[in-house]
């Protein structure tokens, strides 16, 4: 389902797109009687309303059941479809039996910083039986994503796609790769109908029960039971000899180290990897208290997988156009479709110059949107996404499903015999594989803010990455963020002008550039996705070793070739290297022209719950002042 579509697209301006409008003017105005609107909508654009009901339900995406967080009874939640310039009323009623809040995962929430979802920083958490309005003005366009910012409820199924359509005038990068009028225009009417493809793992457990596991062991369980395409997978228990045939270098390398010569059952690193080569084989530890569904045992499910269906024209110029979204808790890997080449037009909901690719890797949080020009042979190809994460080797599937407009809708559809791109890891299957390659992509138009910054940051900050007292806690400032400030005071409503000596707030002030480095403090560490809310961050260089430099002008002058200061990448969500044999950094940089508290944090939730995150005072001496409706909630 998906909830409404707003003013101004791009190809049908004031129309509906397909789906339910929901109104909620009466809920909304009495949550709102004491204020007035906080924003105003674009000249042509609306006001749009939506209601999420959030439940604690019996659900089975992949065949086992368990009690999920469903959003308007469904998993993912529908899709949230608007235009830019609209202004965005979302009343969530929370009818679960916890706390919770929703962020909009990538959206700047300009002047609207207690809409961001973050409980204790932002806003006070919604109990069960309480609903909370979040108002906010779409001022960017393309692929987001909306999710629970409580504990691990992403885990458990709180999430859903966010889609903003571009304002009809905006240029789009469609003429680099059209070769005529009438190709453009099938373009421009794909991205118009643009659909989501939501890639999630899935536990068998749930969140709460997942974490207390991990305490009681003393150790992180990085291993998932299915991989689902718009909610929908399967288990799938590979055989021994099929894990052993696809192990990687860096497993075989791992499992050396542990004195092991194969994955468990489920694809996944034992239990003693994780506890004792992984992490500090020192740290207090109890691999006992790990049940062995955790890691050991796969049972498998028989399941409907999702099937995405395209009536080509009889045209030759067939394109469809789809936002890929990671809402993973933690995996990352590889996305394919056989037979079918991906032209990636934006990443993060921002457009790029056109890249053609076969596959790309897609982290915790990430989106790509994609044009494909679609095969003219009637056939089912399968959408795959295969982790390339050392943790576990784990697959999900669903189907796309291509038949010639004019054919019958009962006409049986061959199964397609093309071969796939990539293999069960994530691995090429032939040397003409291309993938995507973040460090090449270009902004469209060309991006000049990052060009006319100076080459020296008014300020440089160094976050030392490490876990912190047990193999799942994690720091991302040499301190790990204490999880009870979800139930304080918001930072929002007092901030703290003073935060020295405190490594879980920094502070900036108003047209400032900042420097982030960040630095895996050891090693083996997994690559993590670092996500700040706010705004977008460019990825100014990476590289292994220490940064041994007080600044990015300092380091220039000894490793030019580590950064790229021209036309660095600029996403909202960016993974540090893996730090394999040694240390590693990886180095940001923003400007500040959005005040307010802002999170930065690693995506995977097992490292949030852990304490992987800072809170950054941005613009202190531009402070917003909350209106009373939120000061006042609860």
């Amino acid at each position: 389902m998906r909830l409404f579509a707003g003013a101004c697209s791009a190809l049908a301006l004031c129309q509906a797109v397909a789906g339910v409008a929901v109104d909620v003017s009466a809920s909304i105005s009495a949550a709102t009687a004491s204020t007035r609107p906080l924003v105003q909508p674009d000249a042509g654009c609306r006001e749009r309303s939506f209601d999420l009901t959030l439940s604690w339900e019996d659900h089975a995406p992949d065949g086992f059941s368990r009690k999920m967080a469903l959003v308007n009874g469904q998993f993912p939640g529908p899709l949230i479809e608007i235009d830019e310039g609209d202004v965005v009323k979302v009343l969530v009623h929370n009818t679960m039996p916890y706390n919770t809040t929703v962020h909009f995962h990538g959206i700047e929430m300009a002047d609207t910083n207690w809409s961001d979802g973050v409980p204790g920083l932002t806003q006070r958490q919604i109990p069960p039986g309480k609903s909370f309005l979040y108002q906010w003005k779409a001022t960017q366009y393309g692929s987001y994503w909306y999710h629970a910012h409580e504990r691990g409820q992403l885990d458990d199924g709180l999430l859903g796609p966010l889609t903003i359509r571009a304002k009809p005038h905006r240029a789009r990068p469609f003429s680099q790769i059209a070769n005529s009028t009438k190709q453009l225009q099938a373009m421009l009417a794909a991205e118009a109908a643009s659909r989501p493809l939501v890639l999630s793992d899935y536990r068998h457990v749930t969140s709460v029960d997942g974490w207390a596991i991990e305490i009681a062991a003393g150790i992180e369980t990085p291993c998932y039971d299915a991989v689902l395409v718009n909610g929908k997978g399967r288990v799938d228990c590979w055989s021994a000899a099929k894990r052993q045939a696809l192990l990687t270098p860096t497993q075989q390398a791992l499992l050396a180290l542990g004195n092991e010569t194969s994955l468990t059952a489920k694809g996944c690193l034992s239990a003693n990897i994780i506890g004792n080569v992984l992490a500090d084989p020192s740290l207090p530890k109890n691999l006992s208290a790990v049940p062995p569904g955790i890691f050991d045992v796969c049972t498998p499910t028989e399941h409907e997988l999702a099937t995405i269906d395209i009536a080509r024209p009889v045209s030759t110029d067939a394109w469809a156009a789809f936002d890929v979204i990671g809402a993973f808790g933690l995996l990352t890997g590889m996305f394919a479709i056989d037979g079918h080449p991906l032209w990636v037009y934006a990443v993060d909901g921002a457009y790029i110059d056109p890249m053609q690719v076969d596959a790309i890797e897609i982290t915790n949080g990430a989106r790509y949107s994609v044009l494909v020009p679609v095969s003219p042979l009637d056939g089912n190809y399968t959408i795959r996404f295969a982790s390339d994460a050392a943790a576990q080797s784990i697959t999900g599937f669903a189907n796309l499903v291509v038949r010639n407009s004019r054919s019958k809708s009962h006409t049986p559809i061959p199964e397609s015999t093309v071969t796939p791109f990539i293999n069960d890891v994530g691995t090429n299957t032939s040397s003409g594989v291309v993938y995507f390659d973040q460090a090449a992509m270009q902004a469209f138009p060309p991006d000049a803010d990052v060009r006319n910054s100076p080459v020296a940051a008014n300020r440089t900050v160094v976050l030392g990455i490490r876990v912190a007292g047990a193999s799942y806690n994690w720091a991302l400032n040499s301190t790990a963020y204490p999880m009870q400030l979800d139930n304080d005071t918001p930072l929002l409503f007092q901030p703290d002008p003073v935060d020295e000596g405190n490594n879980v707030t920094l502070t900036t002030y108003m047209d400032e550039w900042i420097d982030i480095v960040f630095q895996a403090l050891s090693f083996p560490m997994p690559p993590h996705p670092i996500h700040k809310h706010g705004n977008k961050m460019w990825l100014l260089g990476s590289g292994e070793g220490v940064f041994n430099y007080s600044t990015v002008a300092e380091a220039l002058q000894y490793i030019p070739a580590s950064f790229n200061m021209e036309t660095p990448p600029k996403r909202d969500t960016l993974a540090t290297p893996a730090a394999t044999t040694g240390p590693a950094w990886m180095v940001i940089r923003y400007h500040v022209t959005n005040p307010g508290a802002w999170f930065l944090h690693c995506h995977i939730q097992s490292h949030l719950m852990g304490g992987m995150a800072v809170a950054i005072q941005d613009g202190i001496d531009q402070w917003p002042s909350v209106p009373p409706y939120y000061r006042n909630y609860i």
